[in-house]
């Protein structure tokens, strides 16, 4: 055999080993779609800055059975947060700026009661910002500038600065209005000509809910297991921290700003540490970026989102630059950080996957919920890489389809989303099952932690 035939069957085998990844990917985001009874699914992964994978499920407007695509743009939500911190480290990159300057330095005509709050503060949500705006009206009119919208945002602090950890969304409207300040450019004009144009982000825009394009995904929300229709509200009041429109290939390119040299190391680094409050204690929440570590072990910096008519989220490892975002048009309850870390330990995962023994099994199943534990009677068939759990449970635990991840590992496609399962097997016997279910700053691996449900046999 010569050398070029060789070489001609190596491609040919890492080409299927890599659609045989992409296989199970899709398979696992059916199932997702049949559990969690969300219209639409999108999702993208990148690879050392190269987009690798990028597929859409389900359907983008359901009535009009318009499939979901790629290129549908969805509410990124609470991920435009993340946007805007990335324009914040290039401004820091550049010198133009630093994460403890006041915003007072930066924005004369701020109210004088949050002049001396820090970027830091306000990107950490360690300001004391109350979370919306205070006064009337912010709804009824489309905002241009973040100068505008300061104004509605007049509520007294919560806390000292510093001292607390509260989510704020006004707070990102001051760091609008700082990047409008030191750019001497409107809020969207940066952010188009510095962030999305570098980064070849091309189907990332503000939403302007009197120009819809075709291009946009319609929203839904899950009430009861039932999919209802959104009502389309203005949210430019809050672009920096919730009003894009995009997709996930975009928002995995983002990553690619802390890679590419538009952000430094240095500053990199700073932003993806937690900031510590006067007590001492962690929030694992740097400049914006949440630092996690998912269920697989793997050390994730992340951010996700959830709106009128979408859930979404952002997840980057650096040590791998690797990223993946999964997109979703309709404002549900799902762990979308769990099921975001599934979707990516699906794509590392290139050995195959051993066929499990087939399984027909009556097992105890308790659920460890906010009132306590709760047993119940369930079986579980599993035949080949794919399984099912039916219990008398009147909750999530009903029914569930489950997709084998590696040799313990599973994923439980339930009405929250991806959960991480552990099977111990001896044969085709079930020794031990535990479920785990968490979202976010993970400040260890969540296998830790108390497991959500867990299989026994029956003796």
């Amino acid at each position: 055999m010569t050398t070029r035939v060789l070489m001609i069957i190596v491609l040919f085998l890492i080409q299927c080993a890599t659609a045989q990844d992409y296989g199970r990917i899709e398979r696992l985001a059916e199932v997702f779609l049949e559990q969690t009874k969300a219209p639409g699914l999108s999702i993208a992964i990148s690879k050392g800055g190269e987009v690798n994978y990028a597929k859409a499920f389900g359907f983008a407007d359901v009535k009009k059975a318009k499939p979901m695509d790629p290129t549908v743009r969805l509410r990124t939500a609470s991920v435009a947060k993340v946007i805007t911190a990335t324009a914040l480290g290039r401004l820091a990159t550049e010198g133009k700026l630093s994460f403890d300057d006041v915003v007072g330095m930066h924005v004369p005509y701020i109210n004088p009661q949050y002049k001396d709050l820090t970027i830091r503060q306000l990107a950490g949500h360690t300001s004391g910002l109350t979370h919306r705006p205070s006064e009337k009206g912010y709804k009824n009119r489309q905002f241009d500038l973040m100068k505008e919208t300061l104004p509605f945002i007049a509520a007294p602090l919560l806390f000292e600065p510093g001292t607390d950890y509260q989510y704020s969304t006004n707070a990102f409207n001051l760091l609008g209005a700082v990047i409008e300040e030191v750019s001497g450019l409107s809020y969207q004009a940066y952010m188009r000509r510095y962030i999305f144009e570098p980064l070849q982000m091309t189907q990332t825009f503000a939403e302007n809910i009197q120009k819809q394009s075709p291009e946009n995904a319609q929203l839904y929300y899950i009430k009861k297991g039932k999919l209802l229709k959104e009502k389309l509200t203005n949210g430019s009041y809050k672009l920096p921290g919730a009003g894009f429109r995009s997709t996930p290939k975009d928002l995995v390119k983002l990553t690619n700003a802390y890679t590419n040299g538009m952000i430094s190391k240095e500053v990199t680094a700073e932003m993806f540490k937690s900031n510590v409050l006067t007590n001492g204690e962690s929030t694992n929440v740097g400049i914006t970026w949440r630092s996690s570590m998912d269920v697989f072990g793997n050390q994730a910096i992340e951010h996700a989102g959830s709106w009128r008519g979408t859930r979404t989220v952002l997840v980057y490892y650096p040590q791998e630059e690797l990223a993946i975002s999964v997109m979703i048009n309709a404002d549900c309850q799902v762990l979308i950080e769990e099921t975001a870390h599934i979707f990516a330990q699906l794509y590392r995962t290139t050995e195959p996957i051993l066929t499990a023994a087939d399984i027909n099994q009556n097992l105890i199943i308790t659920y460890n919920g906010k009132a306590g534990a709760e047993s119940f009677q369930g079986s579980l068939q599993m035949q080949e890489s794919e399984g099912e759990l039916k219990t008398n449970a009147d909750n999530f635990l009903a029914q569930n389809k489950l997709i084998k991840i590696d040799a313990e590992a599973y994923a439980m496609a339930t009405e929250f989303g991806l959960l991480y399962l552990k099977l111990k097997t001896n044969g085709n016997r079930i020794n031990e099952g535990k479920v785990y279910a968490y979202t976010n700053r993970n400040d260890v691996n969540p296998k830790e932690k108390k497991p959500l449900v867990v299989f026994s046999e029956i003796d």
